[in-house]
C-alpha cells in the first residue's frame, strides 16, 4: 500500500490482461491513472480419455471466460456437451456430440466467477466398443462443485494452479471419447456492491465506512437513552483490517463487542429500534441486532418504539453508513452477494 486508504476505491484489471503500460493526468499531483494490457496466452493441457477414437474438436484458447455449460447424460456416458463462452463481451457457442440423454446446465457467475477445474470418469463402454467419458465434474473460484453423470472407471483431475479454463479440446464421436483444456491466468471482478438506503431518524451528519470484503467486529456504545456511537472492523481486498472511524459521541462506559467467526461467518441482517427520547429532536436508534449466516447476535440496546430489518436476500453485509450526532439517528448497509 502507498498512499492512503480513503476516499473512492478504483480497481485498473484485465480478466486475462498483464499491465504493460500505463497513463494519466498529472501536475503536482497525480489525477488520474490507466493501463495498458495485453492478452496472456493460453495453454493447452494434454487430454483425459481416449485418444484416437472419434474426430477432435479444439475450440481454442482466446476466450475471456466461460458463461454456461451444458452436459447430456444418456444414464452410461457423456454423449454431448454445449459451451458457451464470453469473448469481449459476445458470446461464442459450440456444441458437439449426440444430444441423446437427459442435458443438464451449469451456469458460471461471469465475470464474477471462473471455472478452475475440471474432474471426471472415464471406461470402455457397450455398446460403443471404446472408451468415453462417463461422469464430469466441474469446480469454481468461488467453491462451488457441479457433477454430472456417475463416476465409474478411471478418474482424473485437469487443473493448472493460479489459472483458469477458458477452452476446451479432445475428441467426440457418438459420446464425449476425451477432453482437454486450455489454461489462462484470470481474475475475477470482485462482486458488485449495492448500498441499501439508511432508515432511522433525520437529525445528525451522515457517515460512510464505504463497502469491504467482510465486516470482522462491532463495537457499540450505549447511553442513557440510546445508541450513541458505533465502530466497524473490516478486512479489505488485500487481507489488510481496517478499523473504521467511531461514529456519534465517546461514550464513558465501554464499547459492547461482537466478534464474527471470520471468514466462515458474515453478517446477512441488522435489526434496529427507533424512538423518540428526550432531549433529541429527530429519531433516535435505541437497539442494534445483528443476525449472521449462524447465529443471532443478543440486543444491543433497549427494545422500544417501532423495529426495521435492513437484509437484502443472497447477499452478506460488507459496510455500514448512517447518521449521529451525539447519537446515533440512522443506519444503511452495503452489501454484496453471497459466494457459496
Amino acid at each position: 500500500m502507498m498512499g492512503f486508504n480513503e476516499g473512492t476505491k478504483f480497481s485498473l484489471r484485465s480478466m486475462r490482461g498483464r499491465i504493460i503500460g500505463f497513463h494519466g493526468f498529472t501536475d503536482k499531483n497525480l489525477y488520474s491513472l490507466g493501463a495498458y494490457y495485453i492478452k496472456i496466452p493460453a495453454t493447452k493441457s494434454a487430454m483425459e480419455g481416449s485418444q484416437n477414437t472419434g474426430k477432435g474438436y479444439d475450440h481454442g484458447g482466446d476466450y475471456d471466460g466461460i458463461r454456461k455449460v451444458y452436459v447430456t447424460f444418456d444414464g452410461t456416458s457423456i454423449r454431448n456437451m454445449r459451451v458457451d463462452y464470453d469473448k469481449a463481451g459476445q458470446a461464442e457457442c459450440y456444441e458437439y456430440g449426440d444430444k441423446i440423454g437427459t442435458q443438464n446446465e451449469f451456469t458460471v457467475n461471469y465475470p464474477y466467477e471462473c471455472i478452475i477445474s475440471v474432474g471426471g470418469s472415464y471406461a470402455d463402454t457397450q455398446p460403443y466398443g471404446c472408451i468415453v467419458l462417463r461422469s464430469l465434474t466441474f469446480n469454481t473460484s468461488n467453491g462451488r462443485t457441479v457433477g454430472f453423470g456417475k463416476e465409474t472407471g478411471t478418474k482424473f483431475l485437469l487443473e493448472s494452479q493460479g489459472n483458469a479454463i477458458v477452452g476446451f479440446h479432445g475428441r467426440v464421436g457418438a459420446c464425449v471419447d476425451s477432453i482437454g483444456e486450455y489454461y489462462a491466468p484470470f481474475s475475477p471482478y470482485p462482486p458488485p456492491t449495492e448500498k441499501l438506503e439508511g432508515q432511522g431518524g433525520d437529525g445528525g451528519d451522515s457517515w460512510d465506512d464505504g463497502a469491504f470484503l467482510n465486516v470482522k467486529k462491532v463495537y457499540i456504545g450505549q447511553g442513557q437513552f440510546g445508541i450513541v456511537s458505533v465502530k466497524f472492523e473490516y478486512e479489505n481486498d488485500s487481507s489488510e483490517v481496517v478499523v473504521g472511524d467511531e461514529h456519534g459521541k465517546t461514550t464513558l462506559l465501554e464499547y459492547e463487542e461482537f466478534e464474527l467467526d471470520y471468514p466462515s461467518e458474515y453478517i446477512t441482517s441488522v435489526e434496529a429500534c427507533q424512538d423518540k427520547v428526550m432531549g433529541a429532536e429527530t429519531g433516535v436508534l435505541t437497539m442494534l441486532r445483528f443476525k449472521t449466516n449462524k447465529r443471532t447476535s443478543p440486543p444491543f440496546g433497549l427494545e422500544t418504539g417501532f423495529n426495521f430489518v435492513l437484509k437484502k436476500e443472497g447477499h452478506k453485509i460488507n459496510g455500514f453508513h448512517g447518521k449521529t450526532s451525539t447519537v446515533l439517528h440512522q443506519i444503511g448497509v452495503h452489501v454484496v452477494p453471497i459466494a457459496e
